[in-house]
């Protein structure tokens, strides 16, 4: 009994411990392209790296053990980097 105790607590210590090592805060993409001078292809390649930013934010921001307030803010700060972006999809648009 006691060595399955022991086992079951060291495989929970071993999950717990990759859980939060998978749960590390992802890094923002660089710079933006210049709306007005960018290319298609590189407003599509930072389209890409900002979704897949937001999508490794939203994971982070769900497991990192934050607090409601820092939650609140980590999502607003987010949205407002989203929007950021889209407001340069709007120039690069309204260009062509």
């Amino acid at each position: 009994m006691n060595k399955l105790l022991l086992m079951g607590c060291l495989l929970a210590g071993l999950t717990v411990s990759g859980y939060s090592a998978a749960c590390s805060e992802p890094t923002q993409p660089g710079e933006f392209p210049d709306p007005a001078s960018a290319v298609t292809a590189q407003m599509v390649k930072a389209n890409n790296e900002v979704k897949a930013y937001v999508k490794a934010m939203e994971e982070y921001i769900g497991c990192s053990g934050m607090s409601r307030s820092e939650q609140k803010k980590a999502v607003k700060d987010l949205e407002e980097y989203a929007e950021s972006f889209n407001k340069l999809i709007r120039e690069f648009k309204a260009r062509g």
